[in-house]
């Protein structure tokens, strides 16, 4: 259901965008500016898009425009000419600014990009405020997907289809680029030529050499294959309660496994309070490790554990097993992506899920929804174990 305000966006973006649309483009689009505004996940989930983009234009400039969040995953990923940072509004998980703020800031980094793309590429599929920026900054060709809030700011809008996983919506998106931009046919959902299967197109994250030999020394554990942990989401709606965490670590333990607890900063009180609540002693690596660290950490995994989270994108990415759980959000639309039955995901079934609220979701939980809670320790470590004695463990060269 659309909400008054939603609705008087659209109409004020059904007004303005004829005013603002610039005349069309004359020549082939060489310069592209690819906006992806969201956090390390959706970034990730991107690159195997990006990267078809690349494959098919290989002399054009490609610009990806992302949140200062996700600028070090943009720059591992695939290979682009530029990475350019921008804090997006509502995208800062800090309280929310004058509500000027946005629009005073889209006109300032309209005016810096003008006449620097001839194409804008909006990846997260509802984002009027991207689509307004690459209009105001005058760029002749937009390309996203036709939800109402975007359609009147697009020159080329896609079909929206609900419950696709997101990395096949992005190749859908670069299938489209190259075709505008009279490139070699890319892999994307629909009718348009397929040059392999979507589920080819992997995620790109880059690991140094340093990074694999410390992620090496702290794995090596004798006799004790490792399992990482990695509790925190970023969003307490997606976030398993910290004393369940404690009661699957200590299960995994005894059963003589290696267990460490990964985290960012900002996830540090979270994954402590996880810790706090062991018996036994797992690797704290919580706050202490760089995205190429960890990247390269679980590639020696046995398994990694955790809930909707861009870390257990990299690891499924990277080749690590895992084993995911899921409240509020689509695990259709955010699973493990490439799939593989290497990946486990835990759901607790509720007419309501999923909902994808993370804000407002309609059982108005604040913390630790239904569907989460519903998810209880015995299933979890069921599921971890029948993962640990399926896999092979093996570590790269």
């Amino acid at each position: 259901m659309t909400s008054p305000r939603e609705l008087l966006r659209l109409l004020v973006l059904k007004a303005i965008s004829p005013a603002l649309s610039p005349p069309p483009l004359g020549h082939v689009p060489r310069r592209l500016l690819l906006i992806r505004p969201d956090h390390f996940g959706d970034v990730l989930l991107t690159s195997p898009a990006v990267a078809g983009i690349r494959e098919a234009l290989p002399r054009y400039h490609l610009t990806f425009l992302v949140g200062p969040w996700s600028a070090e995953a943009a720059r591992r990923g695939a290979d682009v000419d530029e990475v350019a940072t921008l804090a997006f509004p509502g995208f800062t998980r800090q309280p929310k600014p004058n509500p000027l703020q946005p629009y005073r800031l889209l006109l300032k980094q309209a005016a810096g990009l003008r006449d620097r793309f001839d194409m804008a590429v909006v990846f997260r599929p509802d984002h009027w405020w991207g689509a307004l920026l690459a209009l105001s900054a005058r760029i002749p060709l937009r390309v996203g997907f036709s939800l109402p809030a975007m359609k009147p700011l697009l020159t080329d809008g896609l079909p929206f289809w609900p419950g696709l996983h997101a990395a096949e919506l992005n190749l859908a998106l670069a299938a489209r680029v190259s075709e505008l931009a009279g490139g070699e046919p890319i892999a994307d959902h629909g009718g348009s030529p397929r040059r392999s299967p979507t589920d080819s197109w992997k995620p790109v994250f880059r690991i140094s050499a340093d990074e694999r030999a410390w992620a090496r020394a702290r794995a090596e554990q004798p006799g004790r294959p490792l399992v990482v942990l990695h509790p925190g989401s970023g969003s307490p709606l997606k976030d398993w309660p910290p004393a369940r965490w404690a009661r699957l670590a200590d299960a995994i333990l005894e059963r003589g496994f290696a267990v460490a607890l990964t985290g960012g900063r900002d996830e540090l009180q979270a994954t402590q309070a996880v810790e706090s609540g062991m018996h036994g002693a797992p690797i704290m690596l919580a706050g202490c490790t760089t995205l190429g660290q960890l990247g390269a950490l679980f590639e020696h995994c046995a398994l990694v554990v955790g809930g909707d989270n861009g870390p257990l994108h990299l690891a499924a990415a990277l080749g690590a097993p895992t084993l995911r759980l899921y409240g509020p959000t689509d695990e259709r639309v955010f699973g493990p992506w490439p799939r593989s039955a290497r990946h486990s995901i835990l759901t607790h079934p509720l007419p309501c899920r999923p909902c994808g609220k993370l804000l407002a979701p309609p059982c108005a939980a604040r913390r630790e929804p239904p569907c989460l809670l519903g998810i209880r320790p015995e299933l979890a470590l069921e599921a971890t174990l029948g993962r640990l004695e399926t896999l092979p463990v093996s570590s790269p060269a």
